[in-house]
């Protein structure tokens, strides 16, 4: 790829976008770039993205081999059979989504070990070019000076009022998150400051993992931490024509389910053959409630180098608890119901936890794409329809994005805006049970992607208030 080839790069909020733009602009690479957006995140979608989560990293260049950084959630140490559930701070509470309603748990004994530092630190190790220090520094000056709150965010911090609440120190942190308003989080900028400048070694085995791992109630213990490591794994593959898909492996569920959608379309690529492709890829599920990803967003980056990175991250909703003067919420990973359909408190002992994420790029002879959504357990059928219109329809990216989408899951049909009548009908005959929307909402996810090759493009989804930037 020639130098003169502009960059790309599409996240869930310009801020995060610029980030990496700024990043890139100095001289970095993609893989700097994202870890610039990434931690721009915490500042700029603070209830989706958080230093005390989980994520995937897939990343390929001329010069590194396609990889995925897993840097997901261990389950605890803690045998699950020793825990008495009602003594413990753990409860239920509830987040409007307008047309539905869903119960989240929270509170300590919600969190699983974050791992979003191992990521940062291993993806910086294997991957970046630049200091950590300077990479980190756009989000360190925006959590100091603030980020103006967009109707997105203030949406989600509407979602999640009840977390907010929940505690003290969160509402003190949290109960800013106003449209228009100059959010700050001084906190969260002194830790970035000093993770910049730190290791791995640092938060898994310092100040910060002894502090969380002696809270009151809470389920992790020292040997959590310590034995904790981001994992690096070879992406799942597959080829559609001339083009290979590349997206996350097991032990998470999600890349596997889109590729059985994608073979099972074979020949015909209309919107009953994807409802079907679907409705065979619920079928396959091997355990119904297994996958933890829903406050998530994504970030896909492209440098002038052929470099090229697709970022999944999520704090579930959040615990409510902060974790002390860092300025940022823990996960409640333990506390979502898709982890465990026998019960909270149910799992394998020191076991990485199953995930829909499903950072995603594709290559081909003459464009390479990154992409990748947020939105739980529709990160599956999200992707696999953009992934079809790209190669099997021929869209160009943003009409893939823009296209109307649809979701099945456990036999009911939801369906977005924007299909024609005669698709519309035949969609509501194949499948009685179904749900209209009037509306494009992130519960059909938000998909931030970047193109590259004879055409560069940068496409956020509209669906998230996503942004894309093409400079140079």
């Amino acid at each position: 790829m020639s130098q003169s080839q502009p960059h790309a790069i599409a996240a869930g909020h310009p801020e995060t976008a610029a980030a990496a733009a700024k990043i890139l602009q100095q001289g970095g690479n993609a893989f700097d770039g994202v870890l610039a957006a990434m931690m721009m995140s915490f500042v700029a979608e603070p209830l989706l993205s958080s230093p005390g989560g989980g994520g995937f990293l897939l990343a390929t260049g001329p010069e590194q081999q396609p990889k995925v950084l897993d840097f997901f959630s261990d389950t605890p140490t803690v045998p699950a059979a020793e825990i008495s559930a009602d003594q413990l701070d753990f409860y239920p509470i509830m987040g409007d989504f307008g047309p539905r309603s869903q119960e989240f748990h929270i509170g300590h004994a919600a969190a699983a070990v974050p791992g979003v530092p191992a990521g940062i630190f291993k993806a910086h190790e294997k991957l970046c070019s630049m200091p950590l220090s300077e990479i980190a520094a756009p989000a360190i000056a925006a959590a100091r000076q603030g980020v103006k709150v967009n109707h997105q965010q203030a949406y989600v911090a509407m979602i999640l009022d009840p977390i907010i609440k929940s505690t003290t120190a969160s509402q003190s942190i949290f109960s800013g998150l106003r449209s228009g308003a100059v959010w700050k989080n001084p906190q969260l900028a002194v830790f970035l400051d000093r993770l910049s400048t730190a290791d791995h070694d640092w938060f898994y085995q310092g100040e910060v993992a002894q502090s969380l791992s002696q809270q009151r109630d809470s389920l992790l213990q020292f040997d959590d931490f310590s034995k904790y490591q981001c994992v690096i794994r070879e992406p799942l593959t597959y080829e559609v024509g001339s083009y290979q898909v590349m997206t996350n492996p097991e032990p998470s569920t999600g890349g596997r389910l889109i590729i059985e959608q994608l073979k099972r379309l074979k020949s015909r690529h209309d919107d009953a053959a994807v409802l079907e492709a679907m409705q065979h890829a619920d079928d396959l599920k091997r355990n119904p409630m297994t996958e933890v990803s829903r406050g998530t967003t994504h970030m896909s980056v492209a440098d002038n180098q052929g470099n090229l990175a697709s970022l999944t991250l999520s704090n579930g909703e959040g615990n409510g608890q902060i974790v002390t003067d860092c300025g940022f919420m823990l996960n409640n990973f333990l506390g979502e119901e898709d982890i465990n359909a026998q019960g909270f408190f149910n799992w394998i002992q020191r076991q990485r936890m199953q995930s829909m994420m499903s950072p995603t790029l594709i290559t081909g002879p003459d464009q390479q794409y990154a992409l990748g959504t947020g939105g739980s357990n529709r990160i599956k059928t999200t992707l696999f329809q953009v992934i079809n219109h790209l190669l099997n329809n021929r869209k160009i990216l943003k009409h893939a994005i823009e296209a109307p989408r649809m979701h099945f899951e456990n036999g009911h049909l939801d369906i977005e805006p924007g299909f024609s009548e005669s698709a519309l009908s035949l969609l509501k005959k194949l499948n009685p049970i179904h749900s209209e929307w009037h509306n494009h909402n992130l519960y059909f996810g938000g998909v931030n992607a970047v193109q590259t090759g004879e055409t560069v493009a940068a496409v956020g989804d509209f669906r998230r208030h996503g942004c894309g930037i093409v400079g140079h």
